[in-house]
């Protein structure tokens, strides 16, 4: 997919507002706004790379057992971001139904 095919994508999803765009982990599952990854003090850099939890107080271990969020690292040895937008890994975009 290309960046230009990514932002349509997303803006057909969500509306223009890329910070209001949803996203889900591929270890846990947690969804989470680029809005939520800014609040919890996250690099734009990282926002559908690595999981929400790895930026906040109280997180799970990525291959472990309960709910979200949790400390999946995207560029980690384990590689599970499934989407390539021109030859970069990220998380899929959230269905839009997604709750939070």
């Amino acid at each position: 997919m290309t960046r230009d095919e990514w932002v349509a994508e997303g803006e057909r999803r969500f509306g223009p507002d890329q910070m209001k765009w949803r996203f889900v982990c591929p270890a846990c599952g947690h969804v989470a706004t680029a809005e939520d990854y800014k609040r919890a003090g996250a690099s734009s850099s990282v926002v559908a790379f690595s999981c929400i939890g790895r930026w906040l107080v109280r997180s799970r271990d990525a291959f472990g057992t309960g709910p979200g969020p949790c400390n999946y690292a995207g560029g980690g040895l384990i590689g599970l971001n499934p989407l390539d937008v021109d030859g970069h890994r990220y998380f899929d975009f959230a269905t839009t139904e997604a709750a939070r």
